[in-house]
């Protein structure tokens, strides 16, 4: 299952939640980005970068699969960056999934011995389950559900008192947001045989759709003008305003669905939490409208 993306969203969107699980308390605030190093013209996983330039900055590497170079590849970002920067302070940050694909690799990972932790490894599935100890509704515990557990039985049960964990923790809304479209993005992977709505009503109740503003919406415009033109502008509308894209990515898509289609994805629309679930609903749709001719 796809997790490096889905990774880099959880801790980017909130970064302390990634010293939490290094035992590390950070001197500053920092935000994950991720930079290009001109001498490899590679892209880091993330980057910690401080508000102070006086302070440390991390250099953060995801893996969930077995990789020999990966201590040496995480090295070699950090001596870069120190070839470029050469007054700064630099550490490294290494997370694994878990622990049995860490390979341990010398003479770097004697670093993580150093008391000044210049070098951290991370693996994600014990921290887990010693947070899941201290705190079985904690968010990030939720948010990984679907990722660690394997029986799907257990997935449809329980998905929506993990979901409902994310959403009424105390965790700043963009968080939230973040770690609610990891969790949906997970349980569409371990569902692929199922529709994104069929996915989705596992974890959200949706409000019936002609109580939504969306479909109320595109009724009293419909009456003013041809429905489907209405339609397609209430949905390019709702798609642009709430994912923050340019309405020429998502209009044309719209062209191939009939009225009653983008009514119905108005109101999923309010579930969604990037365009790219959009998107994939989009997809889906055109394939049925396809199959029947």
């Amino acid at each position: 299952m796809k997790s490096d993306k889905e990774l880099y969203k959880i801790f980017s969107s909130c970064p302390e939640l990634l010293f939490e699980a290094a035992k590390s308390k950070p001197c500053d605030t920092y935000k994950m980005v991720s930079i290009t190093l001109k001498e490899f013209e590679r892209r880091s996983d993330g980057f910690m970068q401080p508000t102070s330039e006086n302070s440390p900055v991390y250099f953060v590497e995801f893996q969930a699969r077995w990789d020999y170079t990966i201590y040496h590849r995480l090295i070699m970002e950090m001596a870069a960056y120190g070839v470029e920067n050469p007054k700064r302070d630099i550490r490294g940050i290494l997370v694994f999934t878990h622990k049995d694909i860490d390979k341990k690799t010398l003479p770097w990972h004697e670093l993580t011995l150093s008391k000044k932790e210049v070098f951290k490894v991370i693996y994600l599935e014990n921290y887990l389950k010693d947070l899941e100890k201290k705190d079985p509704n904690h968010p990030l515990v939720s948010t990984f559900k679907p990722y660690s557990i394997e029986d799907t039985k257990v997935l449809k049960k329980n998905a929506r008192k993990w979901y409902q964990n994310i959403q009424k923790s105390p965790l700043p809304a963009p968080v939230k947001e973040s770690l609610e479209s990891v969790f949906s993005r997970w349980m569409q992977e371990r569902f692929k045989n199922f529709s994104y709505e069929e996915v989705i009503k596992m974890f959200v109740e949706l409000t019936p759709l002609e109580n939504t503003r969306s479909y109320k919406e595109l009724v009293a415009i419909g009456e003013k003008k041809g429905e489907k033109r209405a339609a397609r502008q209430i949905i390019t509308k709702l798609v642009t305003q709430k994912f923050n894209i340019k309405s020429q990515r998502i209009s044309p898509r719209l062209s191939s669905l009939r009225t009653k289609d983008m009514i119905e994805l108005a109101d999923q629309i309010l579930s969604m939490k990037s365009y790219e679930d959009a998107f994939q609903w989009i997809d889906e749709r055109k394939k049925k409208i396809n199959s029947k001719g």
